[in-house]
């Protein structure tokens, strides 16, 4: 499963009053997000995105989840997604804005981050 843990916990209420809902382009797929759910614990957030790629619409949900002092960043397990290119840069991005909400360097992932 495409994923990036990063050192320390990000501030998920900031981040989801927060973050860029896009519209982000990379080549011939645009992705955007619909809408974000905040975990009652404030320690998960998941987030609706759409991601056109090829013409068609790939519908995702992101979990963003805080333990211990990481912050992980993956599709959510239950939803049953094509991982595409473009739907694993979109996690690759998503990650990348959480340094602004204190997050910390990669520990783990399996993707290409944006630089």
């Amino acid at each position: 499963m495409p994923h990036v843990i990063r050192a320390g916990s990000a501030d998920l209420a900031a981040a989801w009053r927060g973050l860029s809902e896009g519209p982000w382009r990379w080549g011939g797929a645009v992705a955007r997000l619909e809408g974000g759910f905040l975990g009652r614990d404030e320690r998960s957030l998941l987030l609706a995105a759409v991601v056109v790629e090829y013409g068609r619409p790939i519908h995702v949900l992101v979990l963003i989840s805080v333990r211990d002092d990481e912050t992980a960043v993956r599709l959510w397990p239950p939803l049953p997604v094509e991982r595409t290119e473009a739907v694993k840069r979109l996690i690759a991005h998503l990650a990348s804005e959480l340094t602004a909400f204190g997050a910390g360097e990669v520990r783990t992932t399996n993707l290409v981050l944006p630089t």
